[in-house]
């Protein structure tokens, strides 16, 4: 969509038991504040029912999102994030893997999944994602850029989902694709597979360490995403089998 910042569509990415995400369920994007009315009719009709705005109060009083009538819109900042306490467990991941050159972003990230505000505020963004039973219906999630609040919750959702390690990496690194690459190949790459662009778009990006940050605190303190969302934001299994029988479908029928 012309006017959109980073905006796409999850639907048909592999997921748990061979399973693919359904369309019209779920999209990602960054603010939605420049598109015109007519774009935000046409999203309403794709199926758009519910945004969540991970956005700042500043950045929304600034830019606030254009939507159309009948979409609910929720407000939940990331940020300020109450970082008391969790400083050195945090340092501990950053100094095992990454030497002094590391992004400092990766804290941030990893600030964002363990921090208790922005726990409150994706365990939100996952009931609203429960409350929302009806095929073709959409939730869509979004910040600034669409990168770092977005890209956080979209791991959490994925791997939640059992979208395979390999894709959700691809996912977040698409991200620098689209900022950076040509328009006509990133559309290519989202049609015929975005592994190539985003493997040379990002090959000493340090967005790169941001998601390696990220896998190994899952990896090392809950084992898988499954259980970080359990264990971190508070969730059963059965709300995990419930949030896939309503977003995963399977591809053959």
């Amino acid at each position: 969509m012309k006017n959109s910042v980073n905006l796409r569509e999850l639907g048909d990415y592999p997921a748990a038991d061979g399973k693919v995400i359904a369309s019209h369920k779920l999209l990602r994007s960054g603010s939605l504040s420049e598109l015109t009315p007519e774009d935000a009719v046409w999203l309403r009709k794709y199926g758009l029912n519910v945004v969540v705005d991970l956005r700042s109060d500043s950045e929304v009083a600034m830019s606030p999102d254009v939507l159309a009538p009948g979409v609910t819109y929720k407000h939940l900042s990331v940020y300020p994030l109450d970082n008391n306490g969790l400083v050195q467990k945090i340092g501990r991941h950053l100094r095992a893997h990454f030497d002094h050159r590391m992004d400092p972003m990766a804290e941030v990230y990893l600030k964002m999944l363990t921090d208790p505000h922005a726990n409150n505020v994706y365990r939100e963004l996952f009931s609203l994602l429960l409350g929302n039973p009806e095929p073709g219906r959409s939730v869509l999630f979004h910040c600034a850029a669409g990168k770092d609040r977005t890209g956080i919750g979209a791991m959490m959702i994925e791997g939640a989902l059992g979208v395979p390690e390999a894709t959700i990496r691809e996912d977040y690194l698409l991200t620098n694709a689209v900022f950076f690459a040509p328009t006509e190949e990133v559309q290519a790459a989202l049609k015929t597979g975005a592994s190539e662009l985003v493997d040379r778009m990002n090959k000493n990006a340090a967005e790169a360490s941001c998601y390696v940050a990220v896998k190994d605190l899952i990896d090392s303190d809950f084992g898988d995403w499954p259980h970080y969302v359990m264990q971190q934001l508070g969730f059963s299994a059965t709300d995990l089998r419930d949030l896939r029988q309503l977003y995963l479908t399977d591809p053959h029928q």
